[in-house]
């Protein structure tokens, strides 16, 4: 019967997000015994049990293999432990892989179980740094800059010109270089967890050989790329960078503008520009 059959899928997606066995609860074992046929083996509680356990295994170790970053910091038995608190906190209620990972950096946050201050900094910058490379692994490309855009553009236009960035770059600024350490330990390297905060300005990027890449940018070169992305113009964003600043950096700085955005638009980072 269609209701039947209905009524058996909505126990069965409800029953494996389930966080205790389901033969230990008296209520699930008995609807279990009507919706599921059992065997000489298991019954029908031990059965759809069979299926929960699964369940749990496959988020548990999906979270491993995209956070061994988070990992590698937090150890086996207390990186255990945050997967099977996070999964309790966000069950997986969606076959989007990129929607059940992305409160990871956020439950980090208030996550228990750290060993100090630092070592939560360390986790909180790592899962934002691991959630960027999911995303940039599943998001769609934008189209390229136009060269012909920035042809016979005059100089004043500039000052009213809004550069569009590629919607796929993950501006991270952090206070530990976690994308270094990340390569290190994935490589086998013996790079040591960081005992204080070394702050990074990190830009991640998909670039044409689809590869995901980083680069380390300056602080006044990532407050650009801020307000840029903020919608403000080339011009009024540089203004803006160089407020606070002494003469001899601000001089540095309209020194710098042109060859940044030579080297953004190279790496693909500027996608169209406005007036």
């Amino acid at each position: 019967m269609p209701h039947d059959l209905a009524a058996a899928e909505a126990f069965l997606v409800a029953a494996v997000q389930e966080l205790s066995p389901i033969p230990d609860d008296p209520a699930l074992a008995a609807a279990s015994a009507e919706l599921v046929t059992g065997n000489d083996r298991l019954s029908p509680a031990e059965r759809v049990d069979l299926y929960r356990r699964q369940f749990w295994l496959r988020h548990r170790a999906m979270l491993l293999e995209d956070f061994p970053g988070v990992a590698h910091v937090l150890g086996e038995e207390r990186m255990d432990a945050f997967c099977r608190a996070y999964l309790r906190a966000h069950p997986p209620a969606s076959h989007c892989f990129r929607e059940m990972v992305s409160h990871v950096p956020r439950f980090a946050e208030r996550h228990d179980g750290y060993r100090s201050p630092e070592e939560r900094a360390l986790v909180v910058d790592m899962a934002r740094y691991e959630v960027a490379l999911v995303e940039l692994f599943v998001a769609a490309e934008a189209p390229p800059l136009d060269p012909a855009k920035l042809e016979g553009m005059a100089e004043d236009a500039w000052e009213r010109a809004r550069i569009v960035l590629q919607p796929l770059l993950a501006r991270l600024s952090l206070s530990y270089p976690v994308h270094r350490l990340r390569k290190a330990w994935k490589g086998g390297e013996g790079a040591p967890i960081p005992e204080a905060p070394a702050p990074v300005h990190l830009v991640l990027y998909r670039a044409k050989d689809l590869a995901t890449h980083f680069e380390e940018l300056s602080p006044e070169a990532f407050a650009l790329l801020e307000a840029l992305a903020a919608g403000i113009p080339l011009v009024p964003a540089c203004e803006r960078v160089a407020e606070g600043l002494s003469p001899e950096a601000q001089e540095a700085l309209g020194e710098s503008v042109g060859a940044w955005f030579q080297q953004w638009a190279a790496f693909g980072w500027i996608v169209d520009v406005v007036l």
